[in-house]
């Protein structure tokens, strides 16, 4: 008698199994640390709201969130790890808009950029901010327009890559301005700003929560801001358009992505994990405190909006006459 109960139960016992079905994958996800890849070097914007988000993250996941500073090439070097990473959610890509800028500024790319990455949701606007060097002689745009003219091609502007969004913001105001000065690469906005502090380049466009605290302690000089309204962070900078320059207007941002073919419940909930990321008062505080907006949205709307930043960036390189490397 107890052989034929012991014989039952073990029969039972899968059929309890069976009964419950399949674990659905994103119900065990994340089970292992997520990697966030940040194609910037540290300091710069991208890995200030990586950090941001992969702290907020780890708290909720129970799992740690990492990011990794993958710099070089304008961001390719960092993307093209994403896209070729095992299509899992345990790589995820902080990408700028310099992913939709790169393919008309670069002849052949290691990825495709629409077809290779799932794009889970945007994260951030961020107006940049004109900043100089304290010692440059001018104090405004028009200011700075006058000197570029009188001393054609003297000047080093500092870009933060090819196609970083300090770059387009700049090469664009030259394109706008017709001016000339000298540009002047870096690998990230983080060391592009170290040049403007020492005196290596006399200017830059850098996204706002890179330069905001320099700016407030007198370490560089802020003359103009690319948003079409002033800013609260920065009340007394006017924009580039009340500068004298109506045209202008730039505003860099910035989005989370996968690599395709991450299962779609996954890229579900990492999406709303992301957005519910960002409607934490903590972490929009933090956000609006060094001047991003966060945004957030569907996959479906991120998905529709990077075709559209691939053709406009276009146009773009044609307007300033930007030609592919």
């Amino acid at each position: 008698m107890r052989i034929k109960h012991t014989f039952a139960a073990l029969v039972v016992a899968p059929l309890c199994f069976l009964d419950a079905g399949p674990v659905h994958p994103a119900q065990q996800y994340p089970a292992r640390p997520v990697r966030v890849v940040a194609p910037f070097p540290a300091g710069g914007t991208a890995d200030f709201l990586a950090r941001l988000l992969a702290d907020r993250l780890t708290q909720s996941w129970g799992q740690q969130a990492v990011v990794d500073n993958r710099s070089g090439a304008g961001g390719v070097i960092g993307t093209d790890i994403v896209a070729k990473a095992a299509p899992d959610g345990y790589t995820l890509l902080m990408s700028a808009m310099g992913h939709a800028a790169n393919p008309t500024l670069y002849r052949k790319l290691p990825y495709d950029t629409l077809r290779d990455f799932a794009p889970i949701t945007l994260i951030a606007d961020v107006p940049l901010v004109v900043v100089l060097n304290p010692g440059l002689n001018a104090n405004s745009v028009k200011e700075l327009i006058a000197l570029a003219r009188t001393t054609p091609g003297q000047l080093n502007f500092a870009a933060g890559g090819v196609g970083a969004s300090s770059h387009w913001a700049g090469e664009l105001f030259r394109s706008v301005g017709g001016i000339d000065w000298k540009t002047v690469q870096y690998r990230g906005g983080g060391p592009a700003l170290v040049a403007v502090l020492g005196g290596e380049s006399q200017f830059m466009f850098s996204p706002m929560p890179s330069c905001i605290s320099l700016v407030k302690a007198g370490r560089l000089k802020a003359i103009a801001i690319t948003s079409p309204k002033r800013m609260p962070q920065m009340p007394d900078v006017p924009t580039i358009a009340e500068g004298g320059l109506a045209s202008y207007e730039f505003q860099a941002w910035y989005g989370l992505l996968a690599p395709a073919g991450v299962p779609q419940p996954v890229l579900a909930r990492l999406n709303r994990d992301f957005n519910a990321a960002l409607k934490d008062p903590s972490i929009r505080g933090a956000m609006a405190a060094r001047g991003a907006e966060p945004l957030g949205g569907s996959m479906d709307e991120f998905s529709r909006f990077l075709p559209r930043e691939v053709k406009k960036y276009a146009e773009v390189a044609k307007q300033a006459g930007i030609r592919a490397q």
